[in-house]
């Protein structure tokens, strides 16, 4: 099904990777069901293709899909991807570096020693966050004896990878950006977020108008757990039902109220400081319901956890009954939103007089160990993988892309685990040739050689004229009609236009077959 852009959320390209694993590994590396595919029986793909292009967007996709000729009679379905360029990302280390499961971590811990479970492998925090929101650099020490934390609060800050997966509104370009343009940001510009950044409790109750779900009330609370902003907010529409046994809103409660939500907005702008990092439980809704965007949020639903499991939340209610031995939301007239924010805030409090792990299910029966090798790898990348379960992998590309696989490469073959691993290595093996047709040609000889063969080009057709676009991308076609025929059966290929530096890309995959 076609869906229109300004409702499409793009895929990461850490969903690519997570199918390239899947197809390469099985189920050995999923610490949870894939969200977008389903690959039934993975141990009957015979090998897997991807073949990256840089260069090429989902406008160019769209603009010239009748001379993708070859491409559209394969593929049956393409998915949008956000380009990692957008936020200065950098697309090997996306597709490259694969954040390592809970199963995988315990493995590492318990053979040789503590990684630091502080150092989640989150990928990002600050790097692609600057270049989302308007943060300026300041690089001055952190000194503040009056913050009695246990550890600094910014490893509980949702990295901005982790804010677009869990739908929270962000100033993106491309696509999305169209998305979000009634948003406003709390700020025009941040200071860096540290250590000693104040945290703000925030929640908001809503109510059903005719135009959907509308803020009627707001609630801020800081670390003394003092009130310093609540008010109720006046819709717009016409509300159509009051939610009352949930929002505590009554008719009555609104009938005076003059507050709008664009009163409410720049009240929080001026409110806030610009390191102030907002805590509260699925922060993501009370941000759409402010139309509002925060890039420091740390979220009580994500750092707690009952089940061992990262995809089923906790409520707030529970969490507060088990840790805070506190009850909230018992009351027959709703929530209260300064009950809910300060719950959350304390929450907080209480992980960070603790340590990371506290009320966290998935990290309950970790052992913990003396440090007892000096790598920092929090994170390994495909290739350690690959070697890992002895199958063999190609990359190859052009002198101005493969070094950027060198630094991944090289760490597979020189990690711990590959030298305290028995046995005879298996290929892992970068290939640097001269040109674009050779890697096309190299990759189509290594659908045969290698478990994974993957090629990547950076194409230049932004700079080109609309004929000469035209013509990059028959050949383009011609390469894909070319590796297409050199696949064997129930081979998995991956297409990626890795889009451009303003727009989006797209992704495309399917199993060869005869059928």
């Amino acid at each position: 099904m076609l869906i229109k852009a300004n409702e499409r959320i793009p895929l990461m390209l850490t969903d690519i990777q997570h199918l390239l694993l899947h197809s390469l590994l099985g189920n050995l590396n999923l610490s949870q069901p894939p969200r977008w595919y389903v690959l039934d029986k993975c141990n009957h793909i015979s090998q897997t293709t991807c073949l990256i292009l840089e260069g090429i967007s989902i406008l160019h996709w769209e603009k010239y899909a009748e001379t993708f000729a070859s491409t559209q009679s394969f593929f049956d379905d393409f998915v949008e991807i956000l380009t990692p360029s957008i936020y200065n990302g950098s697309l090997v280390q996306e597709l490259a570096l694969v954040p390592l499961s809970e199963v995988e971590k315990e493995d590492i811990i318990q053979k040789y020693g503590s990684m630091n479970l502080a150092l989640e492998a989150r990928k990002d925090l600050m790097v692609m966050m600057k270049a989302v929101f308007p943060i300026e650099s300041n690089n001055a020490p952190v000194i503040d004896d009056t913050i009695k934390d246990k550890f600094p609060r910014t490893q509980l800050i949702l990295s901005a990878w982790q804010l677009i997966e869990e739908n929270y509104p962000m100033p993106l370009k491309g696509k999305l950006k169209d998305t979000y343009t009634d948003y406003v940001m709390t700020k025009d510009e941040y200071e860096p977020v540290t250590a000693k950044s104040p945290l703000f409790g925030l929640d908001c109750e809503m109510c059903l108008t005719n135009a959907g779900s509308e803020l009627t009330r707001v609630s801020i609370v800081n670390e003394k757990h003092e009130t310093i902003y609540e008010t109720f907010v006046k819709p717009y529409n016409d509300i159509t039902d009051y939610l009352t046994r949930f929002s505590g809103i009554t008719k009555s409660k609104l009938n005076d109220v003059t507050k709008r939500l664009e009163d409410v907005q720049k009240d929080i702008r001026e409110l806030l400081p610009a390191d102030a990092i907002l805590v509260g439980q699925s922060l993501n809704l009370d941000l759409h319901a402010l139309k509002m965007m925060h890039p420091y949020v740390i979220d009580t639903s994500l750092i707690y956890n009952f089940t061992g499991e990262r995809t089923r939340k906790p409520k707030l209610k529970s969490l507060a009954r088990e840790f805070l031995k506190e009850d909230i939301q018992s009351g027959k007239n709703g929530h209260c939103s300064v009950e809910d924010s300060l719950a959350s805030l304390k929450l907080v409090q209480l992980k960070l007089s603790q340590s990371i792990e506290y009320g966290d299910a998935v990290h309950t029966n970790r052992q913990k160990y003396k440090e007892i090798t000096q790598t920092k790898e929090i994170a390994l990348s495909i290739f350690n993988h690959m070697i890992e379960q002895n199958k063999t992998s190609l990359v190859v590309g052009c002198d101005n892309i493969t070094g950027d696989y060198h630094t991944y490469l090289t760490q597979a073959r020189e990690s711990v685990i590959t030298h305290l691993k028995k046995g005879k290595q298996k290929k892992v093996k970068l290939n640097t040739v001269d040109d674009v047709d050779e890697v096309i040609d190299t990759l189509a000889k290594a659908t045969n050689e290698y478990n994974l063969s993957m090629a990547h080009l950076k194409l230049d057709i932004e700079s080109k004229s609309e004929t000469e676009q035209a013509q990059q991308i028959q050949v383009v076609d011609r390469w894909v009609a070319t590796i297409l025929n050199s696949l064997k059966q129930n081979a998995l290929f991956v297409l990626v236009l890795g889009g451009t530096a303003t727009h989006n890309g797209v992704a495309m995959v399917k199993v060869k077959s005869t059928l």
